[in-house]
């Protein structure tokens, strides 16, 4: 059986080494030069390896870590105990942090830290906690048709609440904010992650970037397997048979023609209409895959000639940049410390000169975090990718298809899929798996669809 895998970012590598594992012969094809897709790696300043936009993993990413065990790599992804840092822009301070109670005890600490909220708001969010678990049991149909704003005010959660405590959460797991996000997305959060067992709330870094943990061991073990990669050669079109309606073969921009017996389809929503409406069964899907849109992730790297932040990462509260992660200063000349500065939901692309970004985030850290004043940046790099995640605004779930389609040996991968969260590596890896499994067993798939 020979499987084309179309797309080499986290979700093609996973199903492209499921299929290969189960003894498939495997083409996996990529337009890029590099393998990862939104996790790829690249040089910065003097030659440093970084991710293409920070990233933050969970205990509840229980996929990732499967697929990490798999590679050999599992070491290399580390619990963050300890709490977090927030800054407030009113110059209030607080930390987040699960304890070591069992579940839910394991929030009385976090509660505790958020010095931010007065004490009766505080104990709001643990309501609010609870209304999450009971909607993820209930599954009321209306919650996709809510907003995460929405359905915090139904859960009693005050402005300062929202702004102090949602707001940086929705922007960070929904790439959106909570008046755009989707309650149901929210609440799949809440109750797999933050709110469910003290191990799914730790936060999780790798050692080294996603590359190295990830992508390139994945590419790694399917040389090893003889899965044939092909980089720099984007597939054009699928052609069907038109006795059958199957496809038949993938044709790549190159001219060149793959026949298949199946084909996973692991590229972006943004991607899939080229390939898809041309075909009457699969414009549906093109449609679909177009109505969930876009949201923009943009990282400062700045290198810092001073270490001011103690913590692994921290919050801003009110600031332009929501979220700040501490890394070793690698190579750079002069450097002592690099800090990631996030932001998230950004609709459009930066206006301002790059330099006019760096001096606006230095400032900004200076007034969120006055123990960075007199340190100056001595080397940075600014990443911006538009199109970092669908946005799951209300009624993204009926816009996201499972891993079957119209095309009964055409399947497809990818965190816009219907994973039940928001877009996430987590997400990337569990709809990888669930393509592989389905194209060795689309009779089954079909029949629980």
């Amino acid at each position: 059986m020979t499987v084309v895998v179309v797309g080499a970012g986290l979700a093609g590598l996973t199903a492209a080494l499921r299929l290969a594992d189960a003894g498939r012969r495997v083409v996996l094809l990529e337009r890029s030069g590099a393998a990862g897709g939104r996790i790829r790696a690249f040089r910065g300043p003097h030659d440093t390896p970084l991710d293409w936009g920070q990233h933050l993993l969970l205990g509840a990413y229980r996929a990732t870590r499967s697929l990490a065990a798999r590679l050999g790599t599992a070491h290399r992804l580390s619990f963050v105990d300890g709490p977090i840092p927030l800054a407030c822009d009113d110059g209030s301070r607080g930390s987040y942090g699960a304890g070591t109670l069992p579940a839910p005890l394991h929030l009385l600490p976090a509660l505790a830290g958020l010095s931010v909220l007065p004490l009766a708001e505080r104990l709001a969010l643990g309501a609010a906690a609870i209304g999450a678990k009971l909607d993820a049991l209930r599954r009321p149909g209306g919650l996709d048709r809510r907003t995460a704003a929405e359905w915090l005010r139904a859960h009693g959660q005050s402005e300062r609440a929202v702004r102090c405590f949602w707001a940086p959460l929705v922007l960070a797991t929904c790439n959106a904010t909570p008046d755009e996000a989707s309650a149901a997305l929210l609440v799949a959060v809440l109750d797999r992650g933050f709110f469910a067992t003290r191990e799914d709330a730790r936060p999780i870094l790798p050692e080294g970037t996603l590359d190295e943990v990830l992508v390139a061991p994945a590419l790694a073990e399917l040389r090893r397997l003889g899965v044939e990669l092909r980089l720099r050669e984007p597939a054009a079109a699928l052609r069907l048979d038109p006795a059958t309606g199957a496809v038949a073969s993938v044709v790549t921009a190159g001219g060149a023609t793959l026949e298949a017996e199946a084909v996973v389809l692991a590229v972006p929503p943004w991607s899939l209409g080229e390939m898809a409406r041309p075909h009457v069964a699969l414009r549906g899907l093109a449609d679909d895959a177009a109505w969930l849109g876009a949201s923009g992730i943009l990282c400062l790297e700045l290198w810092f000639d001073r270490a001011w932040l103690a913590a692994p990462f921290a919050g801003m509260i009110g600031g332009e940049g929501q979220w700040i992660f501490a890394h070793g200063p690698g190579a750079v000349p002069g450097a002592r410390q690099r800090i990631s500065v996030v932001r998230s939901g950004v609709g459009e692309g930066p206006a301002e000169p790059r330099a006019a970004l760096v001096e606006r985030a230095v400032e900004e850290l200076g007034r969120f975090f006055p123990e960075s004043r007199g340190s100056r940046p001595v080397a940075r790099a600014v990443v911006f990718e538009p199109r970092a995640t669908f946005l799951g605004r209300p009624g993204q779930a009926a816009h996201r298809p499972g891993p079957a389609t119209a095309v009964r040996n055409l399947f497809l991968a990818g965190d816009w899929t219907a994973t039940g969260l928001p877009a996430t590596i987590e997400g990337a890896v569990r709809s990888g798996d669930a393509a592989a499994w389905a194209a060795m067993n689309p009779r089954r798939e079909r029949s629980a669809a």
